[in-house]
């Protein structure tokens, strides 16, 4: 029977005194899943995660199988409960490495507990959502004796070196994990405590140029007769991008997809703190002088060409040598919008340097997904914030898409299922990829109390 207003409100009470009760026993899992180091250069540690996974999940009652592919950890598909609706909850076991290893102030793989904060890798990227939802299962099974939807759960094991297999895996497997939704990750709870919500990402294209002009080093009094590498690729790059941040590849912005006004109406009420942000990052104005909504419909709607890095030459710090550097490289990374295809940019890239008379230069392909948006009215996105307003207490904070990339495409967009990143654990001082990882305790149990509360209101809101 669906459960209403006034047994819904006594149902999450009920979810809330279980996690109370076992508050230590949920965080000795999210300790134990901390425990153990999951990054790619340890596969030992990588199957012993899946193995503690399918233990866990099948403690509580899951039917478990592994989703295996060439050349990459296996993943975990876990079945559990039953209804009406099937709900796909996606989640990755792997953590980025821990370097610099100097730079932290406990042993990353053995978690500690300091002022509220558990510190380790992978607690808050993304181990705390994970074993939340799992301790949410546990806590609602005890409160009420059944999961009112059908869940899978789909936990991979390379999202952190790009999910390269992650793209056939999922169609290899379609059948298996086709859902009425999908909870991806989790987004995070912003500065003020208002829960976070996406409901898409930006793609990338990133790519490796490479060019080798000369036979060796030379002295650099030959810059004066001998072609320069390194000046070669700064030309090159200085084609890519106007100062004001627009891209100037030739074609590039041809499938970028606009805001609708649905979109505009979701910036004009997203908070952001657009002076707060511009002292982080210790800036005088941003980039075109954009500010207000210009500046929300650039961050979430609009391309980027970034340069990651350049090395050419003689580098050390605080020494000198005169030296013309036989050859250069540099990294781009292109975050992409909808409906920007990934391949497509790096061909009008080779065209655009082509043209211009930089045909030495080679292109190198690493990370490449897929932009995609997601419906922010599906009923899995409305459930998800309904249940937001069960549990927080601050109002959400949604946005369109994050505007860093994860490997929702195959899911959202070649298998069509609607997906939402909702509120989880990850804090903007949660130093997610850097020393001193953290989450705090209270939010991972309220995530915990969260999930439940979506989980019914999935199972109950009118389609």
């Amino acid at each position: 029977m669906p459960i209403g207003p006034v047994e819904k409100g006594a149902a999450l009470a009920s979810v809330a005194d279980v996690v109370s009760k076992n508050r230590a026993m949920y965080i000795g899992w999210l300790e134990e899943a901390c425990s153990i180091p999951t990054v790619a250069e340890e596969p030992e540690a990588l199957a012993e995660m899946a193995g503690w996974l399918e233990a866990k999940f099948e403690s509580l009652g899951a039917a478990t199988e592994r989703l295996t592919y060439d050349g990459a950890p296996d993943a975990i598909l876990a079945r559990i409960g039953a209804g009406d609706r099937t709900l796909l909850i996606y989640d990755h076991y792997d953590v980025q490495p821990v370097d610099p290893i100097e730079l932290w102030d406990s042993k990353p793989f053995e978690p500690t507990t300091r002022d509220g904060k558990l510190f380790a890798r992978g607690c808050a990227d993304n181990k705390g959502d994970l074993v939340a939802r799992i301790a949410a299962l546990h806590a609602h099974i005890e409160a009420h004796s059944a999961i009112p939807v059908s869940i899978k759960f789909l936990v991979e094991g390379e999202e952190e070196t790009g999910s390269k297999s992650f793209d056939e895996m999922s169609l290899r497997y379609s059948e298996r994990i086709t859902a009425d939704g999908c909870i991806w990750e989790g987004h995070g709870i912003d500065h003020a405590s208002r829960p976070e919500f996406v409901f898409g990402a930006k793609g990338l294209a990133y790519v490796e140029l490479t060019h080798r002009g000369l036979s060796d080093d030379q002295h650099s009094s030959l810059a004066v007769v001998a072609p320069s590498p390194a000046w070669h690729m700064i030309e090159a790059l200085a084609t890519l991008r106007a100062p004001d941040g627009t891209v100037t590849i030739d074609g590039f912005y041809d499938d970028v997809v606009k805001p609708n006004e649905k979109d505009i109406e979701m910036l004009r009420n997203f908070p952001f703190e657009e002076e707060e942000e511009r002292l982080r990052l210790g800036v005088e104005s941003f980039v075109g002088g954009v500010t207000g909504l210009d500046f929300l419909q650039r961050y979430f709607f609009e391309p980027t060409c970034n340069i990651a890095g350049i090395v050419s030459g003689f580098t050390v710090p605080n020494a000198s040598k005169t030296v013309l550097p036989k050859e250069v490289m540099a990294k781009l990374d292109m975050r992409l919008v909808p409906n920007q295809d990934p391949n497509d940019i790096v061909k009008k890239l080779r065209s655009h340097l082509d043209k211009r008379g930089f045909q030495d230069i080679e292109i190198k392909t690493f990370s490449m997904e897929h932009p995609v948006r997601s419906d922010a009215e599906s009923l899995v996105a409305r459930a998800s914030l309904a249940a937001a307003g069960d549990v927080f207490d601050q109002p959400v904070a949604a946005a369109p898409m994050m505007i860093g990339t994860g490997p929702m495409w195959p899911i959202a967009g070649r298998l069509g299922i609607p997906t939402v990143s909702p509120a989880g654990v990850c804090r903007p001082d949660s130093n997610i990829h850097a020393p001193n990882e953290n989450v705090r305790l209270d939010d991972f149990l309220r995530v915990i109390e969260y999930t439940s509360a979506y989980l019914v209101r999935f199972a109950t809101l009118d389609a």
